[in-house]
């Protein structure tokens, strides 16, 4: 998928990347502890945003009452260069864990976010 944004490197966009599925290749993901349980995330946007030094922005969207959505949006991180994927990828998984605590009710439970399990053979877990 790299090669199909290197075309557009050097002019402005905004890219939104929904990063609340399992990976699709397991083989590519890193394990990370969330909510207690080791579960695979992929690296892509972490190692896109690094290699473009892309500013990382996080988004949630709430429901502040019925036919009513409100975006929220958090400056993850100004200077990708400066940090590596896993950085990236833990401050993304923290993040992600604590919007969800907060707000419950907004989290698709039905996701397929555990759809691995975890294997001796995958790699290390981050912690």
């Amino acid at each position: 998928m790299t090669q199909e944004f290197l075309p557009h490197r050097n002019t402005q966009y905004c890219l939104g990347l929904v990063a609340d599925q399992s990976p699709g290749r397991i083989d590519k993901a890193k394990w990370f502890d969330f909510f207690d349980r080791k579960t695979a995330f992929v690296m892509g946007p972490a190692k896109n945003a690094i290699s473009n030094n892309t500013v990382v922005i996080f988004a949630f969207i709430s429901r502040p009452k019925r036919g009513y959505y409100h975006v929220s949006f958090t400056l993850a991180e100004e200077f990708p260069k400066e940090r590596n994927e896993i950085a990236l990828t833990q401050q993304f998984v923290d993040y992600l864990e604590s919007i969800i605590k907060a707000n419950p009710d907004m989290w698709l439970w039905s996701h397929r976010r555990w759809k691995h399990e975890w294997k001796e053979e995958y790699n290390t877990v981050i912690e």
